[in-house]
């Protein structure tokens, strides 16, 4: 028996299907449709991308950074900072083109870098200075010391600043180390010592000046005697600028002490 076939104008039954297994992945997985949408938006598009919140902080950080100059303490400022602009830095890199800022955590990273190397390069080189100064003061306060015990007054007068010699002239200076060192009051100076500690300072004529304490050991005494002292320095170093028990402003040093 022959199949008839629809005439033209006529809509008959067929028996071709639309294919449906196409899209049966993607309708059995939208999860994965959704991953493909989430690791590519904001790729050469016009969608918005977030400025990444940990740059702007490190940048902040960065600037704040130069507190550590006040003191070793806040250092932990600009630690801190390069922390977070490697954090930044790390999150910018792993977002798939979703957030910016790589350009602030750079600047953060290198204001904070920057300034903890500069702050504590500059306290590495006042250490050593200061470890210096601190030899020569233990040096100058031997050396007077040792020209006392030995009466040679005029050399031991040339440690003092010029400001002292002011108001202290050669004369009377050496009347009153000869009195000292008679032994009419206390035995002879024999030693004189730094105690070790010291505090820098400048003046009101922006000069550096140090205050410390001095050991003066005398003949034949087990006990150090402790006087304060002011160092000051001038163009040809360190010099001793004020014994006030030993050398007094309120009395005159052209007297031997009774």
């Amino acid at each position: 028996m022959t199949q008839a076939h629809p005439g033209p104008g006529r809509t008959g039954p067929t028996n071709s299907q639309p294919p449906q297994h196409a899209n049966a992945a993607a309708d059995t997985e939208p999860l994965l449709h959704l991953h493909k949408m989430s690791v590519t938006a904001g790729l050469g598009s016009g969608d918005y991308v977030a400025v990444n919140v940990t740059a702007v902080v490190a940048v902040l950080f960065g600037l704040a950074s130069v507190l550590a100059a006040l003191g070793y303490v806040l250092l932990i400022i600009p630690l801190v900072g390069i922390i977070l602009a490697l954090v930044a830095l790390a999150q910018i890199r792993d977002s798939n083109g979703t957030q910016t800022g790589r350009g602030l955590a750079l600047a953060g990273l290198i204001l904070s870098g920057g300034i903890s190397a500069a702050v504590i390069g500059y306290r590495g080189i006042e250490a050593i200075h200061y470890h210096a100064d601190q030899q020569q003061i233990a040096a100058l306060c031997q050396k007077f010391g040792q020209l006392v015990a030995q009466q040679q007054f005029d050399q031991a007068y040339e440690l003092f600043s010029p400001q002292f010699q002011k108001r202290v002239a050669l004369n009377p200076f050496k009347i009153h180390l000869t009195a000292l060192q008679r032994g009419d009051v206390v035995p002879p100076m024999d030693a004189i010592a730094w105690n070790g500690r010291v505090r820098f300072q400048s003046d009101q004529e922006g000069s550096q000046t140090a205050l410390t304490m001095i050991r003066i050991h005398y003949k034949g005494s087990d006990q150090d005697d402790r006087q304060p002292a002011l160092f000051r320095r001038s163009s040809a170093g360190w010099r001793i600028d004020e014994l006030p028990m030993m050398f007094s402003e309120d009395r005159e040093t052209s007297r031997p002490p009774r």
